[in-house]
């Protein structure tokens, strides 16, 4: 074994030396979109109110919804205080920063700012081409409002 693998070896014993293990695989058994929390099946048994959020406040910043069954890995931070920390299947994804939120889930995309959408600006703007359009060009434009609302939202 060569040094830098001898070195990074010791250095794994010693993280791992004299505590418990802090980072575990579960499953999530539900999810509480309101408070930001998941029940999880963690060693055949239940673990209640597990943390979805880096701490508990009203606050939003990167908030990630795993779906029920899905696969998790949870951090230990307390006797029984779990965080997840990622999962394999995700309901809802949202980033928030001031007034702008960007929201991914089956829906569909939500990118907005205050009270703007992009879903309602794209309407606007082509609601105000039809306005001016020649009727044959009708068809295609508001095929193209019904692609902007099956994707945004």
């Amino acid at each position: 074994m060569d040094e830098i693998s001898k070195l990074r070896q010791s250095f794994l014993e010693q993280a791992h030396a004299g505590g418990p293990v802090g980072f575990y695989d579960a499953e999530v058994i539900a999810v509480d979109s309101d408070s930001f929390t998941c029940d999880i099946k963690l060693n055949e048994l239940p673990q209640y109110e597990v943390r979805l959020r880096a701490v508990v406040s009203e606050n939003q910043s990167i908030e990630v919804l795993p779906a029920v069954g899905a696969a998790v890995v949870v951090g230990k931070l307390g006797d029984d205080d779990y965080i997840v920390l990622a999962c394999d299947q995700v309901t809802m994804y949202r980033v928030t920063t001031g007034a702008t939120v960007f929201k991914l889930n089956s829906d569909g995309v939500l990118i907005s700012k205050g009270t703007e959408t992009l879903n309602k600006i794209l309407t606007d703007l082509v609601n105000a081409v039809m306005g001016i359009a020649a009727p044959k060009d009708m068809a295609a434009l508001t095929l193209l409002i019904n692609r902007i609302n099956d994707l945004l939202k």
